[in-house]
């Protein structure tokens, strides 16, 4: 697990082209489907990609499934998401 926190303000954040949405583009990266919300004390269907940055010095952001629960209720706290969900946006 990798403790995270949500990013804040990522809603003018575009998909790239090609790609419908973030959920879309993750599926596409990672070559796999959402499957359950990746927060580590969640049991729910994943349902958006959400935009995540790893605690600590780093200025890389992520796109990780979440449930729109945690995505909405996890805005500025930490959590632990699983390690192999998290997709660079910026590598």
């Amino acid at each position: 697990m990798t403790k995270v926190k949500n990013l804040n303000g990522t809603d003018d954040n575009k998909v790239p082209s090609g790609y419908k949405s973030w959920k879309d583009w993750w599926e596409t990266k990672k070559k796999r489907k959402f499957g359950t919300c990746s927060c580590g004390d969640c049991s729910s269907d994943a349902e958006v990609g959400a935009h995540v940055q790893k605690v600590g010095p780093s200025d890389k952001w992520y796109i990780v499934p979440l449930c729109i629960s945690c995505n909405v209720g996890k805005k500025n706290v930490e959590f632990e998401v699983r390690d192999n969900d998290l997709e660079p946006v910026n590598p």
